[in-house]
Parts: C-alpha cells; structure tokens; sequence
C-alpha cells in the first residue's frame, strides 16, 4: 500500500481549485457579455446616417399618381401624389370594454370591427391602408387627372353604411352575448394627397401626407359616439340622392365651436346601402 502523500495532496487541491475559479470566471465574463447593452446610438452615427439619406440624388418631382400604390411599387422616400377621399373610423367604447372584461372574447369582437369595416370599405371601392388598435384608415381614390368627386360619394356612403352595420347588427349581438355596445366616431375629408414609402429596411410603410389626410384625423378625435364629420369640401360635394325629397335626407349642421366641418348621426333605414350613382 502507497503512503498519503499529505503535500502532493495540498498541490492538486489547489491545482483543482484554481481551475473551478477560471472556469467560474469564464462562466462569469460570457454571461456578462450575453447581457451587454447594445451600444447606444450617439450624434455622430446619427449625423452619418441622416447626411447618407438627404445626400441621395433624387428627382425633385413627385410622381402623379393614376392608382393607389402598392408599397413594393415605391422606394424608399419616394412618393406618389393623388387626389382621394380620407375615411378615418375609431372604434369608440372599446377600451372600457377590454378593461372590465379583459378575455378572449373582446379580442374578438375588435376583429370583428376591423374585418367587417375593411369588407364595407372594399364594397364601395376603397382600401384600409392602415389599422392602429381600434381606429382604421380608409383611401377612396381616382388618376390624378380625374376630376370626378365620387370618391367622395364612396366615402361618405361607406362611412353611414358603417355607423348602420355597427348600430343594428354588431350592438344586438354583442348585447345577446352580455358585452356592452360599442360606436365609432368617423372623420371624412377629401384633397390632394402625397403617398410615401418611409421607415428602414424591412421596417417601413406607406404614409399619407396632405391637408386632407390630417384634417380627417382631426375631426374623426372629435366625433361623438355614432357621429360622422366632415369637412367643407365633402359637404359641398355630397351625393344627390341625399336631399330632403328622399328618406336619406341629410342635413349637416356646421360645429358652434368650429364651421369649418359638419357633423350627423345619419344611419340608413333600409337593409342594404344605396349605390353610388
């Protein structure tokens, strides 16, 4: 039998510590780097990016438009430049909802809201080009060089066909499912408007720039609940069939705080919107 060698012990123990150490160091510094922080971005990046983009040698000109484009059919800061019809529609009472019944079926009832509001919006030949929770944006459009006002015929007949779907068949359901009633609140306005591509690679999207589009915005925030507004330039331009002669009488009247716009609660009686002339 060999003898206990007490001092080669001592020396392999500490050989066997002094790895356990490295190797928990190493462990250590690879988890310190897995959790690094990304470099923060600092004025110089941004100034070398920026200065890259506004060096681009490009044609001064938007492009007139003959359609809605598509987002691959523009670059990057380009643009198209289109007269059309701006249909902002926010689902008004929806975040009380989700709030007090925050389930699976509240979900489903803003899917509900987006896809039907989207099919009504393609029925009188216009797109939702853009959803942001509970408010879509819709475009009704023509060639530039056309001068017709029936994208905003379109639009406006949508919007009421809208208030009428969310009033008499979307409230009744969701009150035989003991959900609260909802509304939404539209703003319509029409005028020049430019379509741009902005954003990053692989992170970007179609933007609509324009009086139009932002006076839209402005009086759909403003609607009450099952309220449509609209601008002075759709008023002047509203369809024929809506006159006092016919059981979709229309009769706007301009805001007290503000006349440039007009606001009605209008909603059609019978069970299918009346067509566009």
């Amino acid at each position: 039998m060999s003898s206990f060698n007490f001092a080669e012990w001592i020396r392999e123990n500490a050989e066997k510590q002094e790895r356990i150490k490295m190797l928990q160091r190493d462990g250590l510094m690879k988890l310190l780097t897995a959790n690094k922080p990304k470099a923060v971005s600092n004025l110089k990046d941004s100034y070398t990016r920026i200065a890259s983009t506004l060096g681009k040698s490009v044609s001064s000109e938007i492009i007139k438009g003959r359609e809605l484009p598509d987002i691959d059919d523009i670059d990057l800061a380009a643009g198209r430049s289109l007269k059309a019809a701006i249909l902002y529609n926010d689902l008004r009472g929806f975040s009380q909802m989700i709030a007090s019944n925050p389930d699976r079926r509240s979900l489903l009832v803003l899917d509900s809201f987006v896809s039907e509001m989207t099919r009504i919006t393609s029925e009188f030949h216009g797109v939702v080009v853009d959803c942001a929770g509970d408010r879509i944006m819709s475009v009704f459009c023509r060639p530039h060089n056309d001068t017709s006002v029936r994208p905003i015929h379109e639009a406006v007949i949508c919007a009421f066909w809208m208030q009428t779907v969310v009033y008499r068949v979307l409230n009744p359901i969701l009150n035989q499912i003991k959900l609260p009633s909802i509304s939404c609140g539209i703003g319509i306005d029409y005028g020049q408007v430019t379509v741009a591509r902005v954003g990053i690679r692989n992170r970007n999207k179609l933007v609509f720039l324009g009086n139009a589009a932002n006076w839209a915005a402005k009086i759909e925030d403003i609607a009450g609940a099952g309220e449509t507004n609209i601008s002075t330039t759709v008023h002047r331009n509203l369809p024929n069939f809506m006159t006092p002669a016919n059981k979709w009488y229309f009769s706007p009247k301009p805001s007290v705080e503000n006349p440039s716009w007009y606001t009605c609660n209008l909603m059609f009686s019978d069970n299918i919107p009346p067509q566009v002339p």
